[in-house]
């Protein structure tokens, strides 16, 4: 039964979502004498956790607007929740848009330097509605980059993660050098059997791209206003170059829920 209060319908629920998160707070003692803070903030994973369980209410604001503009009894507020079986030819599941990924290891720069930044970092910074407008320009001091490197960040996965991994960062350098007048891109990757088959020929084609077979080791920035010094091997032997930006390709992370999803109906989330 919805009833009125501050001229408002609320629509009474037995049932509570789960419960918010709690701020943390600083003690009592340590609000003395001082004007700090008093709330601390959540962390990133709290935070992440508390909006997700904002939009997965799935229930009603009980403000009753539908109710108020539609014909009487066009909506029933009462209607218990149903569980409904649906027969399907095919079941697509795809990854989700949480768009994290597995953890790049910390020798490559990234979350060190502001200048190192992920595939999907630099995707948003190609895209005309991006952050910089659809510039390519480096986060560290806003200049237009005249050599970039694009690192295999992880190579666990296998040939298709391999696969996937190397067109993105093709395809993002060519949008990257069609944007730059004489941008220099080296893409580093211990590059799969299956690309070399498929795509190696068009990608040597492609002007300011080189694409170097080898396995990224080190980013790391000597001088405090200097180049992004790059260290690879390849055959065991070590060769390191400068660079003004870094980009590294990143391994999509599946949520325990898609994988669960993925168990259930036996098939791999790739």
């Amino acid at each position: 039964m919805i009833y009125e209060k501050e001229k408002r319908y609320i629509i009474p629920f037995d049932d509570d979502p789960t419960a918010r998160a709690e701020m943390p707070e600083i003690s009592v003692d340590d609000r003395r004498g001082n004007f700090t803070e008093v709330e601390t903030g959540f962390s990133e994973e709290v935070a992440l956790k508390e909006a997700k369980r904002c939009l997965s209410c799935r229930r009603c604001l009980g403000c009753a607007l539908c109710w108020a503009e539609c014909k009487p009894e066009a909506i029933d507020f009462s209607i218990p929740d149903q569980d409904l079986e649906m027969d399907f030819d095919d079941v697509i599941i795809t990854r989700g848009q949480d768009n994290a990924f597995e953890p790049v290891g910390s020798e490559l720069g990234y979350g060190n330097y502001a200048d190192v930044i992920t595939d999907l970092q630099f995707e948003r910074m190609l895209s005309p509605t991006g952050p910089t407008d659809g510039l390519v320009v480096s986060p560290r001091d806003g200049e237009v980059p005249k050599r970039v490197a694009i690192l295999q960040g992880s190579a666990n996965g296998g040939d298709d993660h391999l696969l996937s991994s190397v067109v993105l960062g093709v395809n993002e350098a060519i949008l990257a050098i069609n944007k730059i007048e004489d941008l220099e891109i080296v893409l580093v990757s211990p590059i799969c059997q299956s690309f070399k088959d498929r795509f190696s020929s068009d990608a040597e084609g492609i002007t300011g791209l080189q694409i170097v077979e080898s396995v990224p080791e080190s980013v790391e920035r000597v001088q405090e206003e200097g180049p992004l010094i790059v260290a690879h091997s390849q055959n065991g032997d070590s060769k390191k170059e400068d660079f003004d930006m870094v980009v590294v390709l990143t391994k999509s992370k599946i949520s325990p829920e898609i994988a669960a999803l993925g168990k259930k109906f036996d098939q791999e989330i790739l």
